[in-house]
């Protein structure tokens, strides 16, 4: 792999080092060009990133079904030498736009603030040529598609923009953001990230320097091994000349064949060294052009990701060089008798840890806010299950009855479900479905309506999926059936783990599923056992999250896209991503019969 300075590749392809071609960005957040990519090895439809080794799902269309690189690659400094400098603050950005009446360049950051303050929120601004991101945000949604006002709130529970008409009308209740001050906010917290990147590229640099000091000297420590038998050589020679010449040789072979060995690990060493700047490299530029470059709702999308996948980068420790091999010739008197004994042997000493890079934690701002309980309330009964309704209510379903609660714990509504209802599901906010172990029924004004019947007893319900039917698992079969409301089974889907991710092949030993669906349709489900499965929408299990002693018994999706995991055994509350990669605990300790409404 070429060496290079940091301005030098931030612009190139991690795998050929040349201008891209058709970029592709990977859920990783590094980029390659699209012909690059198409010669990397494909294994079970995922493909290894090679700057961080992470796997990469690949669309049925291949290669080219993943997504463009949404931002325009800036020139290098040494090809954009004309471009203007912000004239307000001291950070010597380059300059986005040029306020009229001010008559001072701006970059994107004081252009924002320009457009907020009350001095200067109704000056005029002039894109300059450079400015990327307004060439974008033209495309993009910049007012309520309602009530066309301009969207300048953001809902932290819904995860939307919002106009002022929608916060005072459906949001009144939540925790309502100015969007701009949110958005600067949150550039600062993934900007503290990309700096702290920037200053491992620093120490990886250094430690280089370190290594190719350190092959100086193990190519002298070499030479002087090779000189000490070779004079030691030549001063018994009269005695045993021949034996002299072969055990010479074979010590000779002996340092070749280590020296070569250890400058391989050097060089090895040397590439991991250039592989992690580049990775770097790409993340940095990557976050740089989303901060910039990105539109707001794209940018709001993405940011807890983004900001996740930094923050497991930054927890990442540098690999030492493992080790490098000592060598020095010992010898002893001799004579006739024991020429070979006494000519001595090669003394190879591996030194562990010989060069570490040593990264200094810089002081960072939380990517997710603290959690916090808004309203807790108890139940006598045993709860069934629970499922959202309209305006923050929540539908419980206890042993023989359903009532729809508030957030305070107040019951507006009940109804008894109808007869040998097993479980409740929500196809949406005002449909509610209970399977009775053959089929499902719906409750219609006051009476109850049949629908997704299935050809066997006994059916474990799974979940509703994004085109409307429903999935139950047959035990005997061992596959899922996806059931249309009135014509029946539609498809078939068997759970493969040709990975061997599971360590045992019963998937499902409870007598309930607990089941969700992702936005990239994927399948999340568990048996209320320790271990929860991710499988793709053809029902290959591509990753699983297991605590051993756990018992989840609570899977459900949240506004941003992740998976939400409740550890009953544990008390705690996992999040994991669309694919099953742990994030973090949202909460722990909590009471076992309380229903806790959280606030993100």
């Amino acid at each position: 792999m070429a060496h290079g300075n940091y301005s030098e590749i931030e612009s190139k392809c991690g795998i050929c080092l040349s201008p891209y071609t058709e970029p592709r960005l990977l859920d990783c957040y590094h980029t390659f060009c699209t012909p690059c990519l198409e010669k990397l090895d494909v294994h079970d439809n995922y493909l290894t990133c090679p700057l961080c080794r992470t796997h990469i799902s690949v669309p049925d269309k291949g290669v080219s079904g993943l997504k463009s690189y949404p931002f325009k690659f800036e020139q290098s400094q040494s090809a954009n030498n004309s471009t203007d400098i912000c004239e307000l603050c001291s950070k010597e950005n380059s300059a986005v736009a040029k306020c009229l009446e001010c008559k001072i360049n701006l970059c994107l950051n004081c252009r924002d603030y320009h457009r907020i303050l009350k001095t200067s929120q109704n000056h005029s601004l002039e894109n300059l040529k450079g400015d990327q991101l307004d060439k974008i945000n033209e495309k993009s949604i910049k007012e309520c598609e309602e009530h066309r006002k301009e969207l300048t709130l953001f809902c932290k529970p819904c995860n939307i923009l919002l106009c002022s008409e929608c916060a005072e009308k459906s949001h009144r209740i939540h925790d309502n953001q100015n969007l701009a001050l949110l958005i600067q906010t949150r550039k600062k917290t993934l900007l503290t990230r990309t700096a702290s990147l920037k200053s491992r590229i620093s120490v990886l640099k250094n430690t280089e320097e370190l290594v190719q000091q350190e092959e100086n000297v193990y190519h002298k420590h070499c030479n002087i091994a090779k000189k000490d038998i070779i004079a030691h050589a030549t001063s018994v020679k009269d005695v045993f000349c021949n034996t002299i010449d072969i055990l010479t040789n074979k010590s000779l072979a002996t340092i070749d064949n280590i020296r070569k060995k250890d400058i391989k690990a050097i060089n090895t060493y040397l590439n991991e060294i250039e592989t992690e700047q580049l990775s770097l490299t790409g993340l940095i530029r990557t976050t740089e052009d989303f901060i910039n470059s990105s539109s707001d709702k794209q940018f709001m999308d993405d940011f807890f990701t983004i900001g996740s996948h930094l923050d497991k980068v930054l927890n990442k420790t540098g690999r030492s060089l493992a080790f490098l091999n000592n060598m020095k010739y010992e010898s002893g008197e001799f004579n006739e008798a024991i020429i070979k004994q006494l000519f001595g042997e090669l003394n190879v000493c591996a030194r562990e840890n010989v060069i570490t890079p040593v990264y200094q934690k810089l002081p960072m701002p939380e990517i997710f806010p603290k959690v916090k309980e808004e309203h807790t309330f108890t139940f006598s009964d045993n709860i069934i299950d629970i499922v959202a309704a309209n305006n923050d209510n929540t539908w419980i379903f206890t042993n023989n009855l359903v009532s729809l609660y508030n957030r305070n714990g107040v019951v507006s509504s009940t109804f008894t479900p109808p007869v040998n209802s097993k479980r409740m599901l929500r196809k949406s906010a005002d449909e509610l479905w209970f399977w009775t172990g053959q089929s499902a029924v719906k409750r219609v004004n006051t009476q109850f309506q049949d629908g997704y019947k299935v050809p066997f007893e006994d059916g474990l319900v799974g979940c509703f999926i994004q085109n409307g039917n429903l999935l139950v698992y047959n035990m005997d079969e061992e596959v899922f059936y996806e059931v249309t409301e009135q014509e029946g089974v539609r498809n078939k889907i068997k759970i493969e783990d040709p990975t061997e991710k599971l360590p045992n092949n019963d998937i499902f030993t409870g007598t309930n599923i607990l089941m969700a669906e992702t936005s990239n349709s994927n399948l999340v489900f568990s048996s209320q056992s320790n271990i929860v499965v991710i499988a793709d929408k053809h029902g290959t299990i591509i990753e699983t999250f297991e605590r051993p002693g756990a018992s989840f018994r609570g899977i459900n999706l949240d506004n941003y896209g992740q998976i939400l995991v409740v550890d009953y055994q544990m008390d705690t509350i996992d999040i994991l991503s669309e694919d099953g990669v742990f994030h973090r605990n949202l909460m722990n300790n909590f009471d076992k019969i309380i229903e806790q409404i959280i606030s993100l």
